[in-house]
């Protein structure tokens, strides 16, 4: 068999276990059946808790969303950040939360300012949402870094959330959370990102654990039926490549 026709097989294959898994999740959910647990991941379990913990304070939250855009090759990384603020937003309008959202491309300008602005749509309190609670920092990573740094500084933040695309330069950020003693999450894919967290915080989420973001804060079914898949996919993937290669041999 060539490898265009193991290609296509493997791809079957995929669709097939694709459609097995998303009906046997439907199953689940119809029969009121709990559906798969989850690894805790403290980077996203703790995020809930500082929600109630910085209200208490009444100081704010700052959530630096990286220099990953939509346009870019981040931008898978990118929205699972979005999803980060999506499953806070109504936390931290119930809690009545000060939150600063910064970001280092301007296609996540509204896509951020959209999720913060219809939570306080579904609280019923849309004239007290404010666009400039979103701000585009610099276009630049190393600019953008600095100017998230300044912001923190700047403001009255109380926790320190780094998650999306980030270089080396998120040390600057999360330097200025260090300086100030603050609680410090962060989720990063780059190697260089991860390597100037993780002298930080422990609360790090690494890889693909920030794809499990929305999963982990929201427990939604949706999420959690992507999760699965992606499980299943990935093995499938390893075990095709592993009989590819015994079959070139």
């Amino acid at each position: 068999m060539n490898t265009h026709a193991w290609a296509t097989a493997f791809l079957a294959l995929s669709l097939l276990v694709l459609g097995l898994v998303l009906g046997a999740q439907w199953l689940l959910r119809k029969r009121g059946k709990p559906l798969p647990a989850l690894r805790p991941l403290p980077a996203f379990q703790d995020l809930r808790d500082e929600v109630k913990r910085v209200a208490e304070s009444g100081k704010t939250i700052h959530i630096a969303l990286g220099s990953g855009g939509l346009s870019s090759a981040d931008a898978v990384t990118s929205l699972a950040a979005l999803q980060v603020v999506e499953a806070l937003a109504d936390a931290v309008v119930a809690y009545d939360v000060p939150l600063i959202i910064t970001v280092g491309d301007s296609t996540l300008l509204p896509l951020a300012q959209d999720a913060l602005r219809r939570a306080y749509e579904r609280r019923d309190l849309a004239e007290l949402y404010k666009p400039s609670l979103v701000r585009f920092i610099a276009p630049m990573p190393v600019a953008y870094a600095a100017g998230a740094a300044y912001e923190i500084a700047l403001e009255d933040v109380m926790t320190n959330v780094m998650v999306g695309h980030f270089g080396p330069e998120v040390s600057l950020i999360a330097d200025a959370g260090a300086r100030l003693g603050l609680p410090q999450l962060a989720a990063a894919v780059s190697p260089d990102a991860i390597g100037a967290l993780y002298p930080i915080t422990n609360r790090l989420a690494v890889g693909e654990e920030l794809y499990a973001a929305g999963a982990q804060m929201t427990e939604g079914s949706r999420y959690l039926v992507s999760l699965t898949t992606q499980d299943i996919l990935r093995f499938i993937l390893v075990i095709a490549i592993l009989v590819l290669a015994v079959v070139q041999s």
